[in-house]
């Protein structure tokens, strides 16, 4: 956790140290942007992290990647969403998949079941107003789980991604990249899958 001028950089896994050092930072200055570069994050802090944003109206510049929770909470949250050459934004789950919920049990005391059963009843609800705040498809999160996704299990688990036409109508406004936006993810791996949308969210269900 850095801070240079008026921008908060986040480089590494997000969690709840994450949120202590910025609640720091914050009480010295106002910021109005952060740059981001994560793979993951604990998924309520990153939750947490991705309201402040949003509360503040900061502008968020992916310089590396920004994976998983950091694509579900953190780059949707943002004004201005800004890609610098290279960088990669992928999902591969949320509240609403089952089987990336349950890999979160591991930051949690082994055993002990009521723990866990709160802990996810508490992403599920907060994603859920998360979304409903920003104005982003909640399922932005699991489409490439989808069976007519055009990906594949082991593709979903490493990560998925939209064009920049399917993101708009998702509700992930105001991108900006060097390229052009039929350009703008051409650099992915092909560990990486691009979500084949239907021409109708709607029917489009998990």
């Amino acid at each position: 956790m850095a801070a240079e001028g008026n921008t908060l950089v986040v480089d590494g896994f997000i969690n709840q140290n994450t949120i202590s050092q910025i609640k720091q930072f914050t009480a010295q200055q106002r910021f109005t942007s952060l740059r981001v570069n994560s793979e993951d994050g604990e998924p309520l802090a990153a939750l947490q992290l991705g309201n402040w944003i949003h509360r503040n109206d900061l502008d968020v510049t992916v310089d590396g990647v920004c994976l998983r929770a950091c694509a579900n909470y953190i780059f949707t949250a943002g004004n201005d969403k800004h890609l610098r050459p290279g960088s990669i934004v992928a999902w591969s789950g949320g509240a609403l998949e089952d089987s990336w919920t349950q890999q979160y049990q591991n930051y949690l005391m082994p055993g002990v079941r009521y723990i866990l059963e709160n802990y996810l009843d508490r992403l599920y609800r907060r994603e859920a107003r998360f979304f409903e705040r920003t104005g982003v498809d909640q399922k932005i999160t699991i489409y490439g789980h989808h069976p007519e996704s055009g990906c594949s299990e082991q593709q979903a688990k490493n990560g998925f991604y939209y064009s920049v036409p399917h993101l708009l109508r998702m509700g992930v406004t105001k991108i900006y990249t060097d390229a052009h936006w039929s350009d703008a993810f051409a650099h992915y791996p092909e560990q990486y899958c691009e979500v084949e949308l239907s021409s109708e969210l709607e029917v489009f269900t998990i």
